[in-house]
């Protein structure tokens, strides 16, 4: 383990410029005795050594899941989702914490086997390798309470489950499937923590990293304070993206007693870039709907609240309830109209070129309206327990749209093989019809799989 962990040191150093060949100087500086160089050449390693760390993970898993035939997913042909998914994953970790600086990368090795049984790949496998960097990060401590960094990271915060609102860069915050990396983006960032209480912090999202979207990255600046007292804390966080707009998000978190903790968290702007579904009215009497962004130079407030709380029970149990308000999200009537457009545009798919092509274009902006949450109402509950026989955790998820009553099980378990290994299960069964939120992508999910830490 310690020639391993001498090796990774040397290999860290190297890559990162802190170890090799240095610059060669016109004027040698003063020479030190030979005894102290060698006491400070040996006190500098002895930093090294003890500020590196490494976290080695291997994740195996296999997992099916059968598509929708839906009016977004004709035949399963437009997402071409696979039944089954065989994945190995090797996870490596290293971090360097020298005087000032701290040092970071989370390189990514992953070999994926899938196999479709529907659209226009039934019957066929394939087998790809993807080789990534999901992290890494280079900080340095200006003054005692004052640090800069730039690096590939994935900031997260807030207290809620469902979502995070207030987070202006990431929409999926990991809490539908913990084993799955939410892959970083590129980051300059300032934080000056004031004192105890107050924490200062400016953010700069210059690049997607690993991040896939289908629209266009637009870079992203953020000033976030956070304060902090007994029981109590709350965020505020102000941000703008380029030709986009302005928003205000925040949220706090009050712990009432020793099991009882109430939090809120929200987001709010001056108009949104959402699509919406509208109609062109054509000579003859005839209609035509397309998506636009509506409400794009609006002036109208456009908010997501989230409020919750959560009970921890003495014996460990703990049971949490969620409720989203979303009044960017689709009323009645526009989802009546969204789903007349995703039929319009399925109903010509197979037609050959060009009305086939065209019909598969009109899906793309279907398939992301720029919505968090595609309507304006939601409840979710959640029951977690830990450490039942010393050995398994249980988390049970269950989220209900309130506006379409189409709703989302997610039950996610670990069981502990040893100090380093957990099996672990994870489900998705989505209740709803095909012209509904949850029933458009995906009937259900299941993923089984081993995570070894070393």
């Amino acid at each position: 383990m310690v020639s391993w962990k001498n090796f990774c040191i040397a290999f860290f150093l190297t890559i990162s410029g802190i170890w090799g060949p240095q610059k060669s100087w016109s004027q040698e500086p003063p020479s030190l005795p030979a005894e102290e160089t060698q006491s400070s050449d040996l006190a500098w390693t002895g930093e090294i050594r003890d500020g590196f760390n490494y976290l080695f993970k291997t994740v195996l898993s296999s997992s099916v899941q059968q598509p929708s035939d839906s009016t977004q997913n004709p035949h399963n042909d437009f997402l071409q989702i696979p039944r089954y998914t065989l994945k190995g994953e090797f996870r490596p970790d290293f971090s360097l914490d020298f005087r000032q600086i701290k040092l970071s990368i989370k390189p990514r090795f992953i070999e994926t086997w899938d196999e479709w049984e529907d659209g226009p790949l039934k019957s066929q496998s394939r087998t790809h390798d993807d080789i990534y960097v999901t992290e890494w990060l280079a900080s340095y401590k200006l003054h005692e309470n004052w640090f800069v960094s730039y690096g590939r990271e994935n900031l997260q915060w807030g207290p809620s489950f469902l979502m995070s609102p207030s987070n202006p860069f990431f929409r999926d915050n990991g809490q539908s499937n913990p084993k799955q990396e939410v892959k970083g983006m590129d980051f300059v960032r300032t934080v000056w923590v004031m004192n105890p209480a107050w924490t200062l912090s400016l953010i700069g999202n210059v690049g997607k990293g690993e991040q896939v979207s289908l629209y266009e990255f637009e870079p992203t600046y953020a000033i976030k304070m956070d304060y902090t007292t007994f029981r109590k804390y709350a965020s505020l966080i102000g941000s703008y993206t380029e030709n986009d707009r302005f928003h205000l998000g925040g949220f706090g978190g009050w712990t009432v007693s020793d099991g009882l903790m109430l939090y809120t968290e929200e987001s709010l702007s001056a108009g949104t870039n959402v699509l919406y579904p509208r109609k062109i009215y054509l000579p003859l009497d005839l209609e035509l709907i397309h998506m636009a962004a509506a409400k794009e130079d609006s002036s109208s407030p456009e908010a997501i609240l989230l409020l919750g709380g959560s009970y921890t029970f003495e014996s460990g149990q703990a049971v949490s309830a969620e409720y989203v308000f979303n009044s960017a999200g689709y009323s009645r009537e526009e989802a009546e109209l969204y789903y007349r457009y995703r039929r319009m545009a399925s109903r010509f798919y197979d037609f050959p070129y060009p009305i086939g092509d065209l019909a598969k274009l009109a899906l793309v902006p279907a398939l992301d309206p720029k919505l968090r949450l595609l309507r304006q109402n939601y409840l979710m509950l959640q029951y977690q327990e830990t450490q039942i026989w010393e050995k398994l955790s249980l988390v049970v998820r269950y989220t209900l749209n309130l506006d379409d009553t189409s709703s989302q099980l997610i039950p996610i378990l670990g069981y502990d093989l040893g100090d380093h290994t957990q099996l672990f299960l994870i489900g998705n069964q989505n209740i709803g019809g095909t012209e509904t939120e949850f029933g458009s992508f995906v009937e259900y999910g299941l993923i089984l799989g081993i995570e070894y830490i070393f």
